[in-house]
């Protein structure tokens, strides 16, 4: 574009579009041209060849990893159709180990990160994190390829780097943490004989196998004492304030006779509900809100709030001579002493809120219902009589 500014001075202007990134321009201009035809002469030449560098440089660092992520993220945000609805809180995990592991990649076109680099990756951090570390970086460079395939800035490959990487080291299972019956009916007991005040927390989470966030932002409105069921469709983290559950879904509690006296007792100490000031996002996820309610279940505390409640739990049960264990083993102990009970385990995931069929299985193999009575036919030991006589050779 020419414009005559005044006499014997024209500026010229020339805008370049990207053919391969939609949206992206740049442009280029310059004043003082003495003459029209100069003018015309820059604008097919000169001018439009520096727009273009302008817009080829533009182009590379659209495309660059370090700028592919901070694209991913908000799109994220936002709630871009590409991208699976997952909370701020995992957006900014995601970030945080990207920035931490794969800053080497920064100033690369993303289609220059191929399967070499990435198993690389993997392999060396292997021996640095941990398991859930490592599990968590895959995921998001996954979850940055996926996006960038599917919205169009990776073009001419469907190929994710980190597809086929099979860890080399062996990692040793540990014993999960649980608590048998008597060591549950011990410190439920134990809590409510001192009035410990997590005491109606910790039998609340034995009962219903709610997580923490969830536990912490149940209200009165969802519970039907009459109809003996309460709904679960909120969770508190401290990142993401009140939002939806973990899995997205609002489920059904049914209300156990031991779950109602408790609940009745609690309406009646708390006179109807304890009161907090809470904060949750917008709908469009961009801004906090904060606001009173005044109806929740539980009482409020700040070490609850602060993600501080294994702090109380461990060593009140160290104290009390049971195993220590952490605030989300309730959760396990809930699941576990259910399908001990005959309850199936489709019924528990729906009651837990449980989507991964792998940790419902974890819970039937610490049950032990799958293998209970296997040996019982081994008939390897003689008589007691005989063995009586055994024992008596023994001795002599």
């Amino acid at each position: 574009m020419i414009k005559k500014l005044g006499e014997n001075n024209y500026q010229v202007r020339v805008k370049v579009r990207s053919k391969t990134k939609l949206g992206l321009e740049a442009e280029h201009s310059r004043s003082g041209i003495k003459s029209r035809k100069e003018a015309e002469r820059l604008e097919k030449g000169v001018i439009r060849d520096e727009a273009l560098r302008k817009l080829i440089k533009k182009e590379q660092s659209a495309g660059c990893w370090g700028n592919i992520i901070e694209a991913w993220a908000t799109a994220a945000v936002e709630g871009d159709i590409f991208i699976r609805k997952i909370s701020r809180g995992t957006i900014d995990d995601y970030v945080a180990v990207l920035d931490s592991y794969t800053a080497d990649w920064f100033p690369l076109m993303i289609e220059d990160i191929d399967q070499a680099m990435a198993w690389r990756l993997l392999d060396r951090v292997e021996s640095e994190v941990s398991i859930a570390r490592r599990k968590r970086l895959r995921t998001a460079i996954d979850a940055i390829f996926k996006w960038a395939i599917r919205s169009g800035k990776l073009k001419g490959s469907t190929q994710i780097p980190t597809e086929g990487f099979h860890s080399t080291q062996k990692v040793e299972e540990k014993m999960p943490e649980i608590l048998n019956l008597v060591e549950i009916q011990t410190l439920v007991k134990s809590a409510f004989e001192i009035e410990h005040r997590w005491a109606p927390i910790w039998a609340f989470g034995l009962l219903t196998g709610m997580r923490s966030g969830e536990l912490f932002s149940l209200t009165w409105k969802k519970v039907d004492l009459e109809g003996g069921i309460f709904y679960v469709h909120q969770n508190w983290t401290n990142k993401e304030g009140i939002s939806s559950t973990k899995g997205r879904y609002w489920r059904t509690i049914p209300i156990s006779s031991e779950l109602d006296d408790l609940l009745r007792e609690l309406k009646v100490k708390s006179k109807g509900g304890y009161s907090q000031k809470v904060w949750k996002w917008n709908d469009k996820r961009t801004e906090r809100i904060e606001y009173t309610e005044h109806e929740f279940v539980l009482p409020r505390f700040q070490a609850w709030k602060d993600g501080r409640q294994a702090e109380i739990l461990r060593p009140f049960c160290e104290g009390i001579g049971i195993p220590s264990i952490k605030f989300h083993t309730l959760r396990a102990c809930f699941a576990t002493q259910l399908i001990k009970d005959g309850v199936a385990p489709a019924i528990v995931m729906k009651i837990g809120g449980w989507k991964d069929l792998k940790v419902m299985q974890r819970y039937v193999r610490m049950a032990g219902v799958e293998v209970n009575g296997a040996t019982e036919n081994l008939k390897i030991m003689p008589p007691r009589q005989a063995m009586g006589r055994v024992v008596e050779l023994y001795r002599s």
